[in-house]
């Protein structure tokens, strides 16, 4: 299998086929993204498309219990180090105890982890993504795809404060 040097200076692994994201993948990602960010309307669109896309339940619920995973964790991450500033010993950073992955959970929670800007939790499922063969295109396209749900998120609570006016119909 002739691989070339670029292919090969991107990756880790050049043994590792290149894959694309399915649009069901880009959903179940999207889904988690979605939660993570706090956006209901991207969540009832994205589980929709989801379903057209024929993600089953317990995918989409996968994808949900991802996203809360990187949320909870990042807000344990943000709580140790604010406390830590205060002297308190006993909050330390969190760590996403869940040892048993997949590449879908990893688009996931890499795409979670982005929506809710914590590094660690970003390290650690980049470094997990890797692992299950999860290429740097990839990684780029689901943040790309974290990035506009997290503006379309903020303009949705934006509005409500008045800061913009809604889209127009």
């Amino acid at each position: 299998l002739a691989v070339s040097s670029e292919w090969r200076a991107t990756h880790s692994n050049p043994e590792r086929l290149v894959m694309t994201i399915t649009m069901k993948e880009k959903e179940l990602a999207a889904i988690g993204i979605s939660v993570a960010a706090g956006c209901k309307p991207c969540t009832d669109h994205h589980v929709g498309v989801a379903r057209k896309a024929r993600a089953s339940d317990q995918e989409i619920k996968e994808a949900v219990v991802a996203a809360l995973a990187v949320r909870k964790n990042a807000t344990q991450i943000m709580a140790g180090y604010a406390l830590a500033k205060l002297g308190d010993p006993e909050h330390q950073g969190g760590g996403d105890s869940s040892a048993e992955t997949s590449r879908q959970r990893e688009l996931a929670a890499v795409g979670a982890a982005f929506a809710v800007n914590c590094v660690s939790s970003l390290e650690a499922h980049l470094a997990a993504a890797d692992a299950v063969g999860i290429t740097q295109e990839e990684i780029t396209q689901i943040v790309k795809l974290a990035a506009f749900i997290k503006e379309r998120a903020a303009s949705h609570v934006e509005r409500l404060v008045g800061l913009s006016e809604a889209p127009a119909a």
